[in-house]
């Protein structure tokens, strides 16, 4: 019995009344309302010593007025898109933990960017690759140093005293691991992330670093989420998109579209599900490589293992059409009205 209580402590999370005194945690993102907030405050109520990454200076006062004079909650002002921002974010961690180490990092920090592909701007892309991928990357290359002086600091203890082994934590998404119209950017930056990070796993081994997705639909902010106006007004203030490109799809299409878009953004999942599964891939022995978060996201995966492309894509045109996203132009084609550009 005595071998069972032990294989398991390593498989389920310790009671929430346990302090993690000597675990250092770095939570990218942490804006005002989001995911990465919550993360945060949720780690640091249970004993952690957390660096809330702050991609602004609103939030990182938002943050410093709320921590309540707590020594063990450090807001930091922390874009991921800048190597100066990151770096000093680095030395900041080393020179805070010292012979320590640093027991995790949870990368939240991102965004999702563009719309259907015609009406996204190249600019539009490249802002959610360097924010969703290599944002990720990039602290993982800055703070490598510090999780193995963790693993250091770690072995030094008499073996009933030490920890569990360092992690990474990555907040994905299930589109890293499928598709669906109008998310091609955002899910691109991710189908990248998670390629990598399957690499990354692996390469760490060695080092027994651990290397974990948490993958969940979109998530139901509590702020910040666009109308289908304000997504209709961006197209048509972009200076990226024609009026070209805009009539070959019709203002009813990009109506029914951007509601469509924005139904799925605000998402039926609620961030204490992610908030749950991070504190739980932080605290079991072996946390899994993905975590699949909520039944829409456990359906997108088995539909994509199990379903040909072919009836996939087949099931997404039939949804356009029938929420009336079908461009403008290419009703008329089906008509047989050839419009010349």
């Amino acid at each position: 019995m005595g071998i069972f209580s032990y294989v398991e402590s390593f498989f389920s999370s310790p009671p929430p009344t346990q302090r993690f005194v000597d675990r250092y945690v770095l939570v990218t993102g942490c804006d005002s309302g989001g995911i990465g907030n919550l993360i945060a405050k949720a780690l640091h109520r249970r004993g952690y010593h957390v660096f809330a990454g702050c991609p602004s200076e609103s939030s990182f006062r938002e943050l410093l007025a709320s921590r309540d004079r707590s020594s063990t909650f450090h807001p930091v002002i922390l874009d991921v898109t800048k190597d100066s921002s990151i770096q000093a974010c680095a030395r900041m961690i080393a020179a805070n933990t010292k012979e320590k180490g640093l027991f995790a990092v949870v990368n939240n920090a991102g965004c999702n960017e563009g719309f259907a592909f015609e009406l996204t701007s190249a600019e539009e892309i490249t802002k959610a690759m360097d924010l969703n991928f290599m944002g990720p990357i990039k602290i993982i290359k800055a703070l490598l140093p510090s999780l193995r002086q963790n693993i250091r600091y770690n072995i030094q203890k008499p073996s009933k005293q030490q920890d569990i082994s360092p992690r990474i934590i990555n907040i994905t998404s299930v589109l890293g691991r499928t598709t669906i119209p109008f998310y091609g950017a955002y899910s691109a930056s991710k189908h990248a992330l998670e390629a990598m990070l399957d690499t990354i796993r692996v390469e760490l081994l060695p080092w027994k670093i651990h290397v974990t997705m948490i993958e969940p639909c979109p998530i139901r902010p509590r702020t910040g989420t666009p109308t289908p106006v304000e997504t209709y007004n961006r197209l048509h203030s972009s200076p990226h998109i024609t009026e070209q490109t805009l009539s070959l799809y019709g203002e009813e299409c990009i109506k029914r579209a951007a509601d469509f878009w924005q139904k799925l953004y605000t998402g039926e999942d609620s961030p204490k599900d992610v908030v749950r599964t991070v504190v739980e891939a932080m605290e079991v022995g072996f946390p899994k490589d993905r975590y699949v978060i909520g039944t829409a996201a456990r359906m997108h995966v088995m539909m994509n293992d199990f379903l040909p492309r072919w009836v996939i894509d087949l099931a997404w045109g039939s949804m356009i059409r029938l929420i009336g996203a079908w461009p403008k132009q290419a009703k008329e084609l089906e008509n047989g009205v050839v419009t010349t550009e």
